[in-house]
């Protein structure tokens, strides 16, 4: 199908949008998943949590690129995992995207792993494996301070960010505070898990 004007996207963005609700339903789901509630300022502190694995997977890119499958102990990086399930439901548009371009490069690493261990490395798409790989890459490489700005607003960038910069440093210096915020968050992410 050529889309061919706004309608024609409009028209498919719904039939997309009916097809995954019915697959949802079939999962016993509701049509719609749940909104994203991690509070920005939150979201930033677990983005840059993920810093250090973002330079992993990099790392691992550079492997992968070079034709080589390596199997990764994963369970040393479950850290990383756990934050980036949270980081993911943030309701900031790019830590949203890098906690889940987290996820993905993990994902793609167990997927390696299994093919690995089932002897299975010949069947794997080395470039199909490198391409998402960069695509999650790009998704983590994103500045999670952008989401603490409101294009539609009066108040000026730099006034923007300055809020949001003291806003994640009261959170940081204030460990009660910040685990009350992060302990929050992870109760309803427990909540509404089933519905994801």
């Amino acid at each position: 199908m050529t889309l061919g004007s706004i309608d024609d996207i409009r028209a498919k963005t719904e039939e997309l949008r009916q097809r995954t609700a019915a697959i949802r339903i079939a999962e016993g789901k509701p049509p719609e998943p749940p909104e994203s509630f991690v509070p920005i300022p939150l979201g930033i502190i677990l983005a840059e949590e993920l810093v250090p694995f973002y330079k992993i997977a990099v790392q691992y890119a550079a492997v992968v690129a070079s034709g080589a499958l390596v199997r990764v102990d994963t369970t040393k990086l479950a850290k990383y995992r756990e934050t980036a399930r949270l980081a993911r439901m943030c309701v900031g548009i790019n830590v949203g995207l890098i906690g889940s371009g987290a996820e993905r490069v993990l994902h793609t690493m167990d997927k390696i792993n299994a093919a690995i261990d089932e002897g299975r490395e010949s069947e794997t798409d080395v470039r199909y494996e490198m391409r998402m790989l960069d695509h999650f890459l790009h998704f983590m490489n994103r500045s999670p301070w952008e989401d603490g700005t409101d294009h539609k607003s009066d108040k000026p960038y730099h006034v923007q960010q300055a809020e949001m910069k003291a806003e994640v440093c009261r959170l940081k210096n204030d460990p009660n505070e910040y685990r009350a915020e992060l302990d929050a968050a992870w109760r309803h992410y427990r909540e509404i898990e089933h519905l994801l």
